[in-house]
Formats: C-alpha cells, sequence, structure tokens
C-alpha cells in the first residue's frame, strides 16, 4: 500500500496507526505544531524521527523529549548526518551536518542492528572479538558520502533544476531498515520528492506520504 496526498500536512487525518515517522522537516519553520499531530498516530513501540539543523534542533528535542516521557517512550539517539559538500562562510566554521532525533513510543521498540552493519577497522585482528570484521554505525554518519548536486540519484523539477532538501536512499535505509518489519506502515508529512516512499516500495513496507507542493508531488508521484 502507498498513498501519497497532495495537501498541507496540518489538514491530514486518518484512523490508521503507523510503526514509524520519518520528518525531513523545513528547518526554519518553528511551528512545531505537527510534531504532537503526528506523534498521535504511532502504535505503542513504534519510532518517530525528526531530521533538521540548528535552526530548531533544540526546540524538537525538547518537545520530543516531553512526548516520548507522556507516553511512557524514550530517547533512542541524536544521529549526526555529515555533508562535506557546499559553500563556506568568511568566518566561523561551516556548518556540514543535520541532526537527527529518534524517539520511541514505549520502551519495546524493534531494534535489527546486523541489518546495517559495516566494515570494522579492526577487521581480521584481535581486537575483531566477534571475528565478523562488521559492526553497528556510530551516531554519526560520516560514512555515507556526499550527496552532491551532480549525484544520478538526484530528482529534477521542469526546468531541471534538482529538487530541494532531497536525501538519498542510503540514508533513508539506514533509519528506517534497523527499526521496521515488512508490511509496516511508514508515513512521511513532509515527502518532497519522495525518496521515503520509493524505499517503502522497493523494501515491502506500506507507506503514506504527504506533500503540500503540487509540482513536487507530481515529481514523486510520477516517480513512483
Amino acid at each position: 500500500m502507498i498513498e501519497l496526498y497532495n495537501m498541507d500536512n496540518m489538514l491530514f487525518d486518518t484512523n490508521k496507526k503507523v510503526n514509524l515517522v520519518y520528518a525531513d522537516m523545513i528547518y526554519e519553520n518553528r511551528d512545531l505544531r505537527w510534531i504532537e499531530k503526528y506523534w498521535q498516530l504511532l502504535s505503542k513501540d513504534s519510532i518517530f524521527i525528526v531530521q533538521t539543523d540548528y535552526h530548531t534542533s533544540a526546540q524538537v528535542k525538547l518537545l520530543l523529549d516531553s512526548l516520548s516521557k507522556i507516553s511512557k517512550g524514550e530517547f533512542i539517539d541524536e544521529v549526526i548526518y555529515k555533508q562535506e559538500w557546499g559553500g563556506v562562510p568568511k568566518k566561523g566554521f561551516p556548518i556540514k551536518h543535520d541532526n537527527i532525533y529518534i524517539y520511541s513510543n514505549g520502551k519495546n521498540w524493534k531494534w535489527y542492528g546486523d541489518r546495517i552493519q559495516i566494515p570494522k577497522a579492526t577487521a581480521g585482528t584481535k581486537l575483531d572479538k566477534k571475528g565478523t570484521g562488521l559492526k553497528t554505525p556510530c551516531s554519526v554518519f560520516d560514512d555515507l558520502g556526499n550527496f552532491s548536486t551532480l549525484d544520478k540519484e538526484r530528482v529534477k523539477d521542469e526546468s531541471g533544476h534538482n529538487i530541494r532538501w532531497q536525501k538519498p536512499l542510503k540514508l533513508i535505509n539506514r533509519l528506517f531498515l534497523p527499526f521496521t518489519d515488512e508490511g509496516d506502515l511508514i508515513l512521511d508529512p513532509f515527502m518532497g520528492s519522495g525518496t521515503s516512499a520509493k524505499w517503502c516500495k522497493n523494501n515491502n513496507r506500506d507507506f503514506i506520504g504527504i506533500e503540500s507542493n503540487k509540482e513536487i508531488y507530481e515529481i514523486a508521484r510520477n516517480t513512483l
């Protein structure tokens, strides 16, 4: 099941409960009412993921701390998604990362870390005690590489320009795969060009996506 909606996500209504909410939000938007709205759609022991940056990271975390406490859930991780490309300021350190907050609605959330293992530096040595040569990635995702403007995965609009804020499938895979099973329902209230929808279609997850921009919505729909 893949359901796509072209509408304001604050007007969306459903009686379905979801297993994971992923929101790559508009980072400069400080109206966070949508977080509480979509938190209420979580089934027991499900996952809520918000991707943002320094504009709203503090406010997002405080709100999610409160919601998870009320529902007897918990803070799971703050992930740093690192990107090196782009311009730099004349002064100060270039800001080249997103903050990704992962919370649960309950204590017994799913975790399949074996699905996202990566090679470890100590492979083949005495320090590789399990002998697999693999490890679970740490919370700083600096191994995924840059998603440059020239990447073949980039989606373009009618004028030939890249869709803004698109995220790569390899990031979505790392965020979704360890927390969900086939047949689970994932909801994205800021769907954009549909990367999360494409991942769900390819990995046998049900999906609900909401995008307010008509042109970008049509691009996502046509891509699927």
